[in-house]
């Protein structure tokens, strides 16, 4: 029982030594592009990247994102080479403000893995559009 008293006193000491990361160190993550941005169409993207499967989750309530109402929008979207989403930029949406900037930085990102073609993992822009509506008018 000592003993594991003993060790037990040893690791919070050690925990307590850890130097804390302070906050001048970016700790931020930086996009990385091995080529030039190329443009893609929703059509062609899984050419270059694949979404990675998401477990679905059940929620409680509508996503805050989610906007209430009937209407659509478009977004372009920018993938950098590690396969993760750097940049979602609304660009329309109809009617005017069914979705905003905030809303659309609330989304879930999702992260892709290189398609077979793209071995060089070469960075894409796409623009996709989504809608809502009820499900009778979809």
């Amino acid at each position: 029982m000592k003993i594991l008293g003993i060790l037990i006193f040893l690791l919070v000491m050690v925990g307590c030594n850890a130097t804390p990361t302070s906050n001048n160190q970016s700790t931020t993550f930086q996009p990385q592009f091995n080529a030039e941005v190329i443009e893609v169409s929703v059509e062609r993207l899984e050419q270059y990247w694949l979404s990675k499967p998401v477990k679905p989750k059940m929620l409680n309530r509508r996503p805050s994102w989610l906007p209430k109402g009937e209407g659509s929008w478009t977004i372009m979207t920018i993938i950098d080479s590690t396969g993760t989403e750097v940049e979602r930029t609304l660009i329309s949406s109809k009617p005017e403000g069914i979705m905003t900037q905030a809303m659309v930085d609330q989304m879930p990102k999702t992260s892709y893995t290189p398609a077979l073609s793209n071995q060089n993992k070469v960075p894409v822009k796409f623009y996709g559009t989504a809608r809502v509506a009820p499900r009778r008018k979809l």
